[in-house]
């Protein structure tokens, strides 16, 4: 062998090679096998001239460091044996394993790198999960927070667990510049910055704007983008946006089931049950189921709802992602209480100002999304489409003014119904690249989308005659017959709105 590796040598050191390199050369041409693969980010997008090393392990054993190519692959030679691999990228954390290599070659690997955090000193007791480092609502692309020009809040589903939150009212007051209005107690009605909408709300980056209570048990996390976003997010969104990033099938395991009871017979249940199939096929299922009675007087409230997912691996550069989520909300709509000076008035906390037996509000969400993924190179390409049908009917018997003497409340009532049909497909084309030491991602992206709504509102007549009464302030819950058809202002109307962008 020495003789073969001396007859190699010379002349390979003849033609300008350091020995190391021409012992490297014989060594890899001894190789019946190799180490290789593929390094990707936590978006599974390639990450270009990641730095990877590999090391027989044992004593004294040689240590190999290569470039990934522009596609995030790489390609070892390396005879039988047991190595250790290290992988590195600017701007990421470090990461290893483990591989033997037996007289043909592995399987091939992909490593995904973990964008890597500020480091700083701290001494803690205890370890917190309610940090999340890394969105891309802001950009469509995995960009750290603390690279965002933007204010972003963001809730994470370690925090939603810890706070037993169950509404978006519950998650904004962990948002700051956002609080959440009463909404005629129908609907989430979010305050960004001073500025009110019911419709700039959005699920995985696509919209979602209509109008109800939506729920968090199918949710990874809420990030609440301050400021105006039309760049992203098209119309609207001039105080800001709240997306709901969801859980998704992940080739993980999840397994959770959450009882919750409390005052004011507060009950309600969710699950989270998830697993990968094989390696090319991986399901999960969230659902929740919750009754639950109020403080004010005829109060409550019955939701459920189940979001199952798919994910399928075509091959090593192509994702499909398919859910569907069907929910579902039925409560009592309460408008709560009149002012009077200036104030609210002066009541117990539990009386309900109206007829709670005819105010009654429904909401049914069917929603069908889907997303393809593909590598092309150095860069990605990716499609979402999402199909949404909504039925939502309230009807409400509220109150309005007091009398000058603070003796009466008027009484008024109407009814309205809403039918919502929403398509939208999003295409997005990611390439990062690099100049030098410094890093690019580039982003070009288009969306389609159709509206298709219908809106029917009648007015309440108090024994079929009157649109309003006048009930005394110190016992303002009503019974009185009520009759709802529509006059002569009220709306019908069908609408359809094509967007692209």
């Amino acid at each position: 062998m020495l003789r073969l590796c001396a007859a190699v040598l010379v002349p390979l050191l003849s033609l300008g090679l350091n020995p190391t390199s021409a012992l490297a050369a014989i060594q890899a041409s001894q190789a019946t096998s190799s180490v290789h693969g593929r390094v990707l980010d936590a978006t599974g997008s390639p990450i270009p001239f990641a730095r990877v090393t590999v090391r027989l392990a044992r004593e004294g054993g040689q240590t190999t460091t290569i470039l990934a190519d522009g596609k995030g692959e790489f390609r070892v030679p390396a005879a039988a044996g047991v190595y250790e691999v290290a992988f590195a990228a600017d701007g990421f954390t470090e990461a290893k394993r483990r591989i033997a290599v037996g007289s043909v070659d592995p399987a091939a690997i992909e490593i995904v790198l973990a964008v890597a955090s500020v480091s700083e000193t701290v001494q803690v007791a205890g370890a917190s999960g309610d940090r999340v480092a890394v969105v891309s609502s802001a950009t469509k692309t995995a960009t750290p927070l603390r690279d965002l020009p933007q204010a972003v809040s963001v809730v994470s589903r370690e925090l939603i667990a810890e706070q037993r939150m169950s509404s978006m009212a519950d998650v904004v007051r962990f948002m700051p510049g956002v609080t959440m209005a009463q909404g005629e107690g129908n609907r989430d009605t979010p305050v960004v910055r001073g500025n009110a909408s019911t419709s700039d709300f959005f699920v995985d980056g696509v919209r979602d704007d209509v109008q109800y209570f939506r729920d968090v048990y199918n949710l990874e996390r809420v990030e609440a983008l301050k400021g105006p976003n039309a760049m992203i997010f098209g119309r609207g969104g001039a105080g800001g946006v709240i997306n709901r990033v969801t859980r998704q099938a992940d080739w993980g395991q999840s397994r959770e089931v959450s009882l919750q009871l409390g005052s004011w017979e507060n009950r309600r249940m969710t699950a989270d049950l998830g697993t990968s199939l094989n390696d090319a096929v991986a399901a999960r299922i969230t659902g929740l189921y919750e009754n639950s009675d109020s403080y004010r007087t005829g109060g409550n409230v019955e939701r459920y709802g189940a979001q199952p997912s798919f994910a399928f691996r075509l091959g090593p550069a192509t994702t499909i992602r398919a859910s569907y989520e069907f929910f579902h909300d039925e409560r009592v709509a309460d408008r709560g209480i009149s002012s009077f000076g200036g104030l609210p008035v002066e009541t117990d906390p539990s009386t309900f100002f109206g007829d709670p037996n005819q105010s009654p509000m429904e909401a049914t969400v069917n929603v069908l999304a889907a997303s393809i993924e593909h590598q092309l190179g150095g860069a990605t390409l990716r499609n979402r489409l999402s199909y949404g049908v909504y039925d939502k009917f309230y009807q409400n018997v509220f109150p309005g003014a007091v009398n000058a003497a603070g003796t009466l409340v008027t009484i008024s009532a109407y009814s309205n119904a809403t039918d919502r049909e929403n398509l939208f497909n999003q295409t997005d084309l990611i390439l990062r690249t690099r100049t030098g030491g410094i890093g690019h991602t580039l982003l070009v992206g288009a969306e389609l989308g159709r509206q298709e709504t219908d809106n029917f509102r009648s007015t309440g007549y108090f024994n079929g005659t009157s649109t309003s009464v006048l009930a005394p302030l110190s016992s303002p819950t009503i019974d009185t017959p009520v009759t709802f058809r529509q006059s002569a202002t009220d709306a019908n109307n069908h609408g359809v709105a094509s967007i692209a962008a």
